[in-house]
Order: structure tokens, then sequence, then C-alpha cells
């Protein structure tokens, strides 16, 4: 799928049946899941090479961020499906000229989303290539904030659930609200870790953009750039701190965990002693010895009934008075 943004606004969606040529006032060349054939198209009118999909998916620098013939090619690890059970990144290639704007992205993240909705609203929209990367970098860094104010509410919550929480009642539904305070705490590490990667790479393409363009930037988008790049510098040092916070709440967590496990031995160990006395003397009037004065004593049954009770309660009562029980 293809979508065109014009300088004047306007958002067109482009098919493959379509055969007239691109309207020479693009600003914004949007290729999502491209076609061979709309490769080819966006290729004829741009006249430049797009990157393949596995050109997009190297990890070496000089394969993501470079020039040819004073276009710049960026490639950044951007966030996608944050809004579902299982998020991920992608790469989105930005070739960039000072006339038009070209993504070739194989995902829809959200910026891209909100990006056609404001065009369609028909609410101010940029005009020139430069402005259009600068909207989708804002939106692209707004999105991840919105992810990190999210994961700083799952760790409020987990710090309330965890430390409420009395790990010596050993009970199953304890160790349940533990083990899922785990998987959240491993979900939400490995999105953290995502969306710095994330921001990691869209640091190093604006730092790369802001020194290759700024022969043809618009002078007035500068300072906004720098703006962004603060943002993203800020955003960088708080999942830092997100993930400190995490490892401490994981501590804890198999603090507690190793606590209840401590608690479930204590009284199987308490229960074993308890029994210990009455086990000892039913296997001494279970022998089968054939002289044993006992047997012969009318009273001898209730006694030794009566010393099973008394041999369990003493300990009962010792384990009480040491405060083990």
């Amino acid at each position: 799928m293809v979508r065109l943004l014009t300088q004047q606004g306007q958002l067109i969606d482009w098919n493959d049946e379509k055969t007239r040529p691109f309207p020479d006032n693009l600003v914004f060349l949007d290729l999502l899941n491209p076609g061979r054939a709309e490769e080819l198209e966006a290729e004829k009118w741009l006249e430049y090479q797009l990157p393949t999909r596995e050109e997009m998916q190297e990890i070496e620098e000089s394969s993501r961020l470079y020039m040819e013939k004073g276009t710049l090619y960026m490639t950044a690890w951007l966030p996608v499906g944050l809004d579902t059970p299982d998020p991920d990144s992608t790469a989105i290639s930005f070739v960039l000229a000072p006339d038009c704007l070209t993504t070739v992205r194989y995902a829809d993240p959200m910026a891209f989303r909100v990006l056609v909705d404001q065009a369609r609203r028909q609410c101010s929209t940029p005009l020139s290539s430069d402005a259009v990367f600068l909207l989708l970098l804002e939106l692209i860094v707004a999105r991840i904030a919105d992810a990190l104010q999210g994961v700083e509410g799952d760790m409020k919550k987990v710090c309330r659930d965890i430390f409420r929480l009395d790990p010596h009642k050993a009970h199953a539904s304890v160790e349940k609200d533990l083990s899922d305070v785990v998987k959240l705490l491993g979900r939400r590490s490995a999105l953290v870790a995502n969306l710095r990667e994330s921001l990691l790479s869209l640091s190093r393409m604006l730092q790369y953009f802001l020194n290759n363009a700024a022969t043809w930037m618009r002078g007035d988008l500068a300072s906004q750039f720098r703006s962004v790049m603060r943002d993203i510098k800020s955003l960088d040092e708080y999942t830092g701190q997100q993930m400190q916070e995490m490892t401490f709440l994981l501590e804890s967590t198999l603090g507690l965990i190793n606590i209840q496990q401590n608690q479930i031995i204590k009284i199987f160990t308490v229960a074993s002693v308890l029994f210990m006395p009455p086990t000892l003397i039913a296997s001494i009037y279970g022998m089968n010895f054939e002289h044993m004065p006992e047997l012969k004593v009318p009273w001898a049954y209730p006694a030794v009934i009566l010393l099973l009770i008394i041999s369990a309660v003493l300990p009962i009562i010792w384990f009480k008075r040491k405060r083990l029980l």
C-alpha cells in the first residue's frame, strides 16, 4: 500500500491498478508492505533506489545511516504493537531528500496512523519533507513516552501488591500472586529494553540528520529537532531508572517467594517433629514380642492413648512458647 501527502496537505491512497503518475508536489511518500510494482513506481518518480527489506535488517551503523547523491538513508528500530499483549520492534527506513520524505516499512506503528488521521481531519499539515519528518519523530517519541508511563503505572501497582502480601501465610493464592508478579515484571522488562533500543536508534538517526541536512533544513525547525533530541535523551535516562526499579521489585518478589517457601518447609518440619513422640510410642507398642507386661493390664490401652495425646500436646506448647508456630 502506498500513501501520498502533497504540499497542500492532501492525502492520497495509491493502488497498483492506478496508472497515472505520482503528482509532482509530493512531500511524503509512505510505502507499507510495498509490492514490486509499487517500489518501481516510487523509484521511477524519486529517481533513486529504495532500500530492500534485507538491507533494512542490517545491524552495521554504515548500513543504517548513509548518504547517496544528497539523499539521506536512515533506518531505525521503532516499537510496534504497544497496545497489544505482544509488543515488538520493527525496522523502518526514512529516505529523506530536500523535496520529499519516503518511508519504507513492513509494520504499522501508531505514529503513522495518527499522521494519516491528522491529514484526513485537515489539521495543520506540514508542507515540507523535513517538517513531515519532524512530525513523525514527535509522534513516535510521544508514543514511546506513553508506553513508559504505562510501565510506570504497572510498577506502582506491583509495588503496592507485593509489599501488601504476607509471605508468612503459606497458601496457594500468595504463591500465585507472586508468580504473576514475576511474569509481569519479565514482560515489562523486555518492553522497556525494546523501547530503550528504539530510543537509541532514534537518537543516532536524528543526530545523523542534524549533521548532514543543515544546508537545506528549514531554519525554523532546527530548535524543534533539538527539542526532540532532548526528549529522547530524557526518556533514555528514564528507561534506565525504570530498569533499576524493576530489578529492585524482581529481587524483592524473589525474596518474598523464598520466605514463603521457607515457611512451607518450616511447617512440614514442625509437623514432623510434633508427630515424632506419638510415633515412637505407637511403634513401641506395635512390636510383636511375646512378653510385654502392659498387654495384660486392663488400663494399659487408655493409658497409652492418653500418653500419645500428651506427647503430641507438649511439643505444641513448647513450639508456641518459642514462637515457632
